[in-house]
């Protein structure tokens, strides 16, 4: 995995604010406008009720050198209209790492767009 970010951020080592964005949708919803309030929330995504409760619609990735900061402004900045245009009205970090190697600091952050599933009910007994 470290390895994969590394060779990653070599392979966008030019322009943009990131070395690397990438979105994956898993689910189409009708997007929400491009500044639309997100929350920023702390999920368990091995428990029961996190399947019963969220709708996972996709995953906004960003590379970089260096370390980032998944609550920064900058990153906010980049994972909002992304996340809107998705159709979330919450993101969760799904994962964030670093890895060091000849070639420098690199680091990837993997946030997951969610929004509450509309028909999130208590499980009936069996």
């Amino acid at each position: 995995m470290k390895l994969g970010i590394v060779c990653a951020l070599a392979l966008f080592a030019c322009g943009g604010p990131k070395a690397g964005i990438n979105e994956t949708r898993m689910v189409f919803a009708p997007s929400l406008p491009e500044n639309c309030e997100l929350k920023l929330v702390q999920v368990d995504i091995t428990a029961f009720e996190f399947n019963q409760t969220w709708e996972v619609l996709g995953y906004v990735t960003l590379l970089d050198r260096g370390i980032q900061d998944p609550a920064a402004e900058e990153n906010r900045a980049l994972v909002r209209p992304r996340a809107c245009a998705m159709g979330g009205n919450s993101v969760a970090v799904a994962m964030n790492s670093a890895s060091q190697s000849a070639m420098g600091t690199g680091s990837g952050i993997v946030y997951m767009v969610l929004r509450p599933k509309s028909w999130a009910q208590k499980p009936e007994k069996f």
